[in-house]
């Protein structure tokens, strides 16, 4: 007698296709129906279970037949969860012996029902795995008093003892949660299907907002969405009449992606740039969306493989589920989820009080304004932590452009050389000038705190570049303005997971500064979360730390020498990394890959002859100079200014070299910089990637 596998073999499908074909439990093309059904019928004798010529062949004694099945019962057709864990589990019954039979379970189909005790009694059936329905019926009714090994995957039901194997749910909505948060979200809503079945998911949401500090806002919570008009409703309210409006959504059921993406497209609401985005379960489409959906994703591979190994060890010890008897022995099983970091989330850059990064594009002035602002006849000074380097450079070009277009005069400029205490001194030289602006960035927030403090009490207005001194509020100053340090980090991030996966790079470590400098530190942990959320492969073994840039060579040094498996680095900034490749170098060890922030033109030549330094994010100093300037025009003409303004960077490799340096540095690159370039390995892959400048 012809088996499954003898009709899946004939038609060229999978047992399952065969058997979703005779019973009819899910859609199946008209192409694979027209192959089974024609396998079928070319075979002189027919397995029991199927359907031939329209009959249905009576079910058979065990000892007519020597085929095994196990029975899966599914009952949620659309559920790309359940589709990829019946795959599983049809893979790694292979070579068992088993074949495999799905039926779509609906605990209204009472007829369904009979059927399936028909089916367990006539002992065909070795075990089932199950995904138990919304009111336990399949458990409770159907499987009442069977005497059959059963693993229930997805969630315990209640009233019934067997295996069960669940995902932490509560783990993968906290994870959720932490990305957004992680991500300079507060305002994040909630929107889920059912409380009672999966009342986890709410609990990771509560859970991870109160580890950050976060008031949970009631209002933002709807956890019994039912349908699409409802899911539109609650978005209305969340969207259009909460105040503030989230900034981001947890959804927590598949169901209800549909109706939520379908509504702002509707609505014309941009994600993620105004609502970013996180559904809890991965999806055949999701990664195809547009935009690609950030999801928390369940472990299917080890759902299957684990059923089967459960469900096929209670076969051989002959121990059926639900006998109290063996209460003891059944096992429960959680598996961990997984994020999945895509473009339906973004990172809000955030100011030293939690602001949101504002664009320059407020601070324009019109005509008249500039007229105002050049009969004045107004003077600055820059305070600069230390110079030297193109990032000040191009800083002081795009705010003295600015100055000489609005006739003011820049009387004083200062290299603090890093040095806290010299800073103070050139602050109070500075203060005695009495300018009208002063523009400074705090070479250390605590130390310079005093004498920034004599600045603002004088009549001289303040902008600050990066970084808000101790001690100042936002009413102190006229704004902070600054590279978008979130994307700044995440474009170093991004950039080592990138090389480091593309090179099996798997140990990486990170030489950060020390300093509580709110800039470097959002930057870094903007970097550390794209490392640990997207690249699990890449292991962070060490951070570096160091106070002046000075300090780094022998760090480096030092740590490398007792930790030679190194084979990355993170570098917060070009300077200290130049230090780094210094070490590295004397060490032979030019085999470490850097990536870092900040163009100049020794990394860029470093990058250009194919060095250490594989991947750059530079900030566009000369715009940042230029927001400065007009953020003080602003001020002096009694205008609001936004407290924080944030200007974002330019991601630069090997590929967009000497582009990147014409769009930051206003000018062609150096002959130098081009000669190198080609001259190395770079210029060939480059050239396959991106035309030359």
């Amino acid at each position: 007698m012809a088996t499954i596998n003898d009709i899946a073999k004939m038609a060229g499908v999978s047992t399952s296709t065969v058997s979703h074909v005779v019973n009819k439990t899910r859609y199946v093309s008209p192409e694979l129906v027209k192959r089974v059904e024609k396998a079928i019928e070319e075979l002189e004798v027919p397995p029991n279970f199927v359907i031939k010529k329209g009959k249905r062949a009576p079910i058979a004694a065990p000892a007519q037949t020597s085929e095994k099945y196990i029975l899966l019962l599914i009952t949620e057709k659309k559920s790309n969860f359940q589709k990829q864990i019946e795959h599983q589990i049809e893979s790694h019954l292979k070579d068992s012996g088993y074949s495999l039979l799905t039926v779509l379970c609906s605990s209204q189909a009472d007829s369904l029902a009979a059927f399936l005790r028909s089916v367990i009694e006539s002992r065909l059936i070795s075990g089932i795995i199950l995904f138990p329905d919304e009111r336990d019926y399949i458990t409770n009714q159907i499987l009442s008093g069977q005497s059959v090994p059963v693993v229930i995957l997805g969630r315990e039901t209640e009233g019934y003892l067997a295996d069960t194997i669940t995902s932490d749910t509560r783990e993968g909505a906290y994870r959720a949660i932490e990305h957004l948060i992680k991500n300079g979200h507060e305002q994040i809503a909630y929107i889920g299907r059912s409380i009672d079945r999966s009342p986890k998911r709410l609990e990771g949401y509560r859970s991870a907002l109160n580890d950050y500090s976060i008031a949970v806002k009631e209002s933002y919570v709807h956890p019994q969405v039912q349908s699409e008009t409802e899911a539109y409703e609650v978005l209305d309210s969340l969207l259009f009449n909460e105040q503030p409006a989230p900034t981001a959504l947890f959804v927590a059921n598949y169901s209800l992606v549909t109706p939520v993406f379908r509504y702002i497209r509707l609505h014309n609401i941009p994600c993620p740039e105004s609502l970013s985005i996180v559904t809890f379960n991965d999806f055949e489409w999701s990664a195809l969306h547009t935009p690609a959906i950030t999801t928390i994703s369940q472990n299917t591979e080890e759902f299957g493989r684990m059923a089967v190994e459960m469900l096929l060890q209670r076969i051989r010890n002959n121990e059926a589920a639900n006998v109290p008897a063996l209460k003891e022995i059944y096992i429960h099983r959680s598996l961990s989820t997984k994020i999945n970091v895509r473009e339906s989330t973004c990172g809000i850059g955030r100011g030293p009080f939690g602001e949101r990064a504002a664009s320059p594009s407020s601070l324009s002035l019109n005509d008249s304004e500039i007229a105002q602002i050049r009969s004045r006849h107004l003077t600055a000074a820059i305070s600069f932590h230390y110079a030297g380097k193109a990032w000040m450079e191009l800083h002081q070009k795009g705010i003295r452009d600015v100055f000489d277009n609005l006739g003011i005069s820049l009387i004083a400029i200062t290299d603090a050389h890093f040095d806290p205490s010299l800073q103070c001194r050139q602050l109070d030289s500075l203060r005695l000038l009495e300018p009208d602006i002063i523009i400074a960035i705090p070479t250390d927030n605590r130390e310079t705190s005093e004498a920034f403090q004599r600045i603002v009490s004088g009549s001289s207005r303040l902008v600050l570049i990066s970084n808000v001194p101790e001690g100042l509020t936002v009413s102190d100053y006229v704004s902070c303005v600054s590279v978008n340090e979130h994307s700044h980090g995440r474009n170093m991030g991004h950039g080592l997971g990138e090389y480091m996966l593309r090179h099996s790079l798997t140990k990486a470590a990170l030489i950060t500064h020390d300093a509580d400098f709110y800039a470097t530190n959002q930057r870094d942990n903007a970097a550390i979360q794209v490392l640990t959320e997207e690249y699990p492969s890449i292991q962070i073994c060490a951070n570096i730390q160091f106070h002046r840039e000075t300090e780094v060579y022998e760090n480096t040094l030092k740590y490398i020498k007792h930790h030679p498996e190194i084979e990355a680095l993170y570098v917060s900034w070009d300077g200290p990394a130049l230090e780094a490749i210094r070490a590295l170098s004397e060490l032979d060890r030019t085999d470490i890959a850097i990536v870092t922030g900040d163009l100049d033109y020794p990394d860029a030549l470093n990058m250009a002859k194919g060095g250490m330094i594989k991947m750059i994010s530079a900030q566009c100093s000369y715009e940042q100079g230029q927001a400065i300037a007009l953020a003080a025009a602003n001020a002096m003409l009694g205008k609001k200014t936004p407290s924080f303004i944030g200007i974002e960077p330019i991601s630069v490799t090997p590929a967009n070299l000497l582009k990147s340096w014409s769009q930051i540095f206003k000018e062609e690159p150096p002959s130098e910089l081009k000669q190198a370039f080609k001259k190395s390995a770079n210029y060939i892959a480059a050239e396959s990637e991106e035309p030359l400048v």
